[in-house]
């Protein structure tokens, strides 16, 4: 994973255990609620987060680029098919065994699952 400016300057690096099926920007939730220019810090885009072959979801937070954090699921719920961010660092995970999974990316609460269900019994293929 490559991140870099407009301009092309590399602006960090890593490498990936898994190849990136999708890759989002967004808002992770912090501890602080520090303002920075009259708009909250956890307001702006500071996490990238890649779905790494169906197996984990990987938080790469460009405040904190030596500390990513990678979120396993339930074997039972089967790949990760997608994935959306909403609300206040939110995100509801799809699963292929047809499982939806709701999370908060606060670290306060990573780990632990806010919501689950099962709503689909063949497969899932997409959420919106």
């Amino acid at each position: 994973l490559t991140l870099s400016t407009a301009a092309g300057d590399t602006v960090e690096q890593t490498e990936l255990k898994y190849e990136p099926v999708d890759i989002q920007f967004a808002a992770q939730k912090t501890d602080t609620r520090s303002r920075q220019g009259g708009k909250a810090a956890e307001d702006t885009e500071n996490t990238v987060s890649i779905n790494m072959g169906g197996r984990t979801i990987l938080l790469y937070n460009l405040n904190d680029p030596d500390n990513p954090v990678e979120l396993a699921f339930q074997s039972r719920y089967g790949s990760i098919v997608t994935y959306r961010w909403f609300g206040d660092g939110y995100m509801m995970i799809g699963f292929s065994e047809g499982y939806l999974v709701v999370i908060s990316t606060h670290m306060k609460e990573i780990g632990e699952e806010l919501f689950s269900g099962w709503f689909h019994k063949d497969r899932l293929d997409d959420i919106a």
